[in-house]
């Protein structure tokens, strides 16, 4: 992992739109879910569709969503792992430990 890896994955969280949709996604996952389809993410947070699918192409491209298809749905869950990687070597480099 580098700097440009930190930055990447960082900056994907670093919007309040985008943090509110790690928190929801993270949130149905806690609670046993399988990720939420597009629509039903835009609902609950109040976000319009257009809006709302340029963060979750940008969020996907950047890794830190895992994006399937179920019908006609698209299915969007949180890879937590990439973001949990990414905290661990920020802590480990910067506050070496």
């Amino acid at each position: 992992m580098d700097i440009e890896d930190v930055s990447r994955v960082l900056g994907a969280v670093s919007q309040p739109t985008r943090y509110e949709i790690m928190q929801l996604l993270s949130k149905n996952a806690q609670e046993g879910g399988t990720g939420l389809a597009a629509g039903t993410i835009a609902e609950r947070l109040g976000i319009q569709p257009a809006t709302l699918s340029f963060h979750l192409k940008d969020m996907t491209l950047k890794g830190i969503l895992v994006q399937r298809r179920e019908g006609r749905h698209l299915i969007y869950t949180a890879d937590m792992s990439a973001l949990i990687g990414v905290l661990e070597f920020v802590v480990a480099d910067i506050c070496g430990g």
